[in-house]
């Protein structure tokens, strides 16, 4: 089983799936805040199974591990996008006027 990295085709399939669309700034900082409330209800879910592990209660392990492992690739995604901005933004500060 090939395991691959993360990319930014995954916050347009994200942007392809929910059919959202950014033609102008206004649209894409709405976009980038709905992925940044996705990625937190992952962190969320994932904070409520070990909660609900350390109060003792039934919880299967592999339903565990997959909330963790999902919140773990959603906020790889969500870095990954940051460092990409960050890189665009700083090669604009590069540019001569």
């Amino acid at each position: 089983m090939e395991i691959e990295g993360i990319s930014f085709r995954d916050f347009e399939e994200f942007m392809r799936r929910e059919g959202k669309r950014a033609s102008t700034p206004q649209e894409f900082a709405k976009v980038l805040e709905e992925f940044v409330e996705w990625v937190n209800s992952h962190q969320k879910k994932a904070e409520e199974v070990k909660e609900a592990v350390l109060r003792g209660e039934e919880v299967p392990l592999h339903r565990m591990i997959l909330e963790f492992k999902k919140a773990e690739v959603a906020l790889n995604l969500l870095i990954e996008i940051r460092n990409r901005l960050l890189e665009g933004f700083q090669e604009l500060q590069r540019m001569q006027v």
